[in-house]
């Protein structure tokens, strides 16, 4: 048995024992170092959902260290990013470059989540989905690359260039890092807007303009910098309103893209003309790939982007619950459970 953080139900993560995962063949087991909190964390922990049965341990963005290894690629000791989940890479969908959609994503992937002591990696994952940490690249800066994969997969679907100013709707944790995303891609202009005056404060070290949405008119502010609108708009908030808002805003020709979750039961309307005499795009994404996480990776490693920027709390294995609960009330930007910090560990970095 190992310690883990528990959840039971919405509204209850305790530490509890939890059954140690066993090896087949090619699997790796690793010792948990640092685990990022996820917003679908905060919302299983809240309402729940149906992929995830009780009891069963969240967390997804995993850096670690092998301990036990039935794979000739891994050693003990080596020090590694995973990726949760691998595409099957074989039916339609993987060989059209769409594996994000593989109705097989989620059939291999880690045992049991993050906020766990140890993790067990399947084969699958071991050998096309898991990667080393180069030696001088510290677990916190490499525990950003599933979030960050995430926004190089939405970025790559957009025609970004130098000439391009691109519009990020939302100051969460993804919406701060797709600054760094559009940037990577060559966007000639990144622009952020958001309410949240302690995020919009770090926004000004990562876009070149930042729009406070409670104290401003976001569309004229918009077309103040931007003349026609911005080539490419990026609404990283789950707010109907904020993708009309984007649909109103975009230049011709044009690119929205939706990238958070929506809630259940909502719909969007829209000018048909709009897409259709304007030739503007609408666009959505979800996960990340493989190739997209060593991405990810790379640019962590590089230094381009700066997780001293974002990773701003630290929770020790004991207060996950606590940290799920700041995260509802969005207390800082980015959380992580490091599992060697003492008990009761509740920390501002």
């Amino acid at each position: 048995m190992m310690r883990a953080a528990v959840f039971f139900e919405p509204g209850k993560v305790e530490l509890d024992e939890f059954q140690e995962p066993i090896l087949e063949d090619g699997d790796i087991k690793i010792k948990v170092e640092l685990c990022g909190v996820c917003g679908s964390d905060i919302k299983t922990y809240v309402r729940g959902t149906p992929y995830t049965i009780p009891p069963a341990v969240l967390g997804h963005e995993v850096v670690g260290t092998v301990v036990e290894t039935r794979s000739p690629k891994w050693q003990e000791g080596d020090r590694v990013a995973v990726a949760h989940y691998i595409p099957c890479g074989v039916c339609p969908l993987c060989l059209d470059g769409k594996g994000t959609l593989c109705p097989e994503l989620f059939d291999r992937r880690i045992d049991p989540g993050g906020f766990a002591e140890r993790m067990r990696i399947p084969r699958d994952l071991a050998e096309r989905a898991t990667f080393k940490i180069r030696d001088d690249v510290s677990f916190k800066q490499a525990v950003l690359a599933e979030p960050l994969a995430c926004c190089i997969h939405a970025v790559r679907q957009l025609s970004i260039s130098p000439k391009s100013s691109v519009l990020i709707i939302g100051d969460g944790p993804m919406g701060l890092l797709h600054t760094q995303a559009a940037k990577a891609y060559g966007a000639g202009k990144v622009i952020l807007s958001g309410m949240t005056p302690h995020r919009l404060q770090r926004a000004k070290q990562l876009a070149d303009h930042v729009i406070d949405a409670n104290t401003c008119d976001v569309v004229s502010k918009v077309k103040e910098i931007t003349g026609d609108g911005p080539n490419h708009i990026i609404v990283a908030v789950p707010s109907i309103e904020a993708a009309k808002q984007a649909l109103d805003m975009v230049c011709l020709g044009g690119e929205v893209l939706l990238f958070g979750g929506f809630p259940k039961n909502q719909s969007l309307s829209l000018d048909p003309n709009r897409i259709h005499y304007d030739e503007v795009k609408l666009l959505g994404t979800v996960g990340s790939l493989p190739e997209e996480f060593h991405m990810a990776l790379t640019l962590l490693e590089s230094g381009k982007v700066d997780a001293d920027l974002f990773v701003t709390h630290r929770y020790s294995l004991d207060k996950v619950a606590y940290a799920l609960e700041q995260g509802t009330k969005q207390v800082g930007i980015k959380a992580i459970v490091d599992l060697s910090a003492p008990e009761g560990t509740a920390e501002e970095l």
